[in-house]
Order: structure tokens, then C-alpha cells, then sequence
């Protein structure tokens, strides 16, 4: 009698996928976290590990480094944030103003999450580390381009200033130095520097009564 051969249950892999996908974002939302907090040189991977409530070992498996781990926590605020969307969303809006206030919007968004982290890129002294700030600086610009584009062509830029030149505004004042020096050493609130910052590109980079 030929014995009957069960078929094997078909490994669910896109399972798989989206659980270590899973892990991958809870170890370095822990990590952001622990950075925050306590600043990036003390922070153990050991730490990293317990806070995220997974194995030593599995940190470094998906991550090798702590190197490794601010990239990636760096990279995917962004698409964690919804940052894409902010931004497209504003600029489908007609009115000046309103870009300004959401650059505004998003500039405090991604400081909040990611200023210290930043700021300890800026100041490490690694200079792999401070490659990826100006990597990140970088890209901040690229996606603000959009931006002054639609400040040109909206007839409102204030007179005297060029396309790139508002650029240059935009971008320096919505890094993260001013977040730093008005959230976290002065102690304003986060919806008080939105405001401000809003106010602020407002007032240089539109003309008054057009």
C-alpha cells in the first residue's frame, strides 16, 4: 500500500517579509527614542535591543551597527512621517502663504522627531557622520525646491529676490539649528515655533499687499 504524501504547507514568505519588516521599524523607533533621550554616544546596542523587546543578537543581525540604525532611522522619517504627502498636498493649494505654513508645518515635524539626532551628526566629529548630515541637508533641499519654484511664479516673491535666493531662505531657515535654539534651549513649544517660523517666511519671502 503506497503511503500518501501530505503537500506541505507553502511557507508564507510575504509573512515573513512584513514581520521582519516589522522588527526592522520597532527597532529603530526604539532607538530614535533612546538617542533622544539620552544622546547617541551612550546608547548601547544592548540598550537598543531591550527597548525595541527583541534578542541582542537580532539588532545586530539587521542592523550590524549603531551607524547603521541612525541611517535608518534618519532615511525613513520621511515616509514615517508622511512628509511626501505634506508636501504634495500643500503645494496643490493656490495660495503662497499656505506653502510657507506647511514648509513650516514639516520643518517642525521632522525636527521634532529627528533635531537631536541631527545635531549630534553635525557635531560628532565622525566624519562618516557628518557626511550623512550634509546628505541629509542635501535632500532637504532638493524637496523644498518645488517650493521656490512656485514662490517665482506666483507673482508674490518678495521683489529683488531670485528663484534661488528663496531657496537659500527657505532652506536655512527651517533647519534644524533654529528648532534647536528656540524649542530646546529656550523652551518654546513646538506649536509656537511653527507659528513663528510661518510668520517668518511669510513675512521674507512674500511682498506685503499683492
Amino acid at each position: 500500500m503506497e503511503e500518501v504524501v501530505k503537500p506541505r504547507r507553502a511557507y508564507n514568505t510575504s509573512l515573513r517579509a512584513e514581520q521582519a519588516r516589522q522588527t526592522r521599524r520597532r527597532i529603530a523607533e526604539a532607538a530614535r527614542r533612546l538617542f533622544v533621550a539620552r544622546g547617541y554616544h551612550v546608547v548601547t546596542m544592548a540598550e537598543i535591543a531591550a527597548e525595541a523587546g527583541v534578542a541582542y543578537q537580532t539588532v545586530y543581525a539587521v542592523f550590524g551597527n549603531k551607524k547603521r540604525v541612525a541611517h535608518e532611522i534618519i532615511w525613513t522619517t520621511f515616509d514615517v512621517e508622511g512628509v511626501h504627502h505634506l508636501i504634495a498636498e500643500a503645494t496643490a493649494a493656490p495660495d503662497p502663504e499656505t506653502w510657507l505654513r506647511s514648509a513650516a508645518h514639516i520643518s517642525q515635524v521632522v525636527n521634532e522627531r529627528l533635531g537631536e539626532l541631527l545635531r549630534f551628526l553635525q557635531e560628532s566629529g565622525d566624519p562618516e557622520l557628518q557626511a550623512e548630515h550634509r546628505d541629509v541637508e542635501s535632500r532637504r533641499r532638493d524637496q523644498q525646491q518645488h517650493f521656490a519654484e512656485l514662490l517665482a511664479g506666483s507673482g508674490r516673491l518678495t521683489p529683488g529676490l531670485s528663484e534661488q535666493e528663496a531657496l537659500d531662505v527657505l532652506w536655512t531657515m527651517t533647519g534644524s539649528h533654529l528648532y534647536q535654539e528656540l524649542v530646546v534651549r529656550q523652551g518654546w513649544s513646538a506649536q509656537r515655533y511653527e507659528e513663528w517660523l510661518g510668520d517668518a517666511l511669510i513675512g521674507l519671502l512674500l511682498s506685503r499687499g499683492a
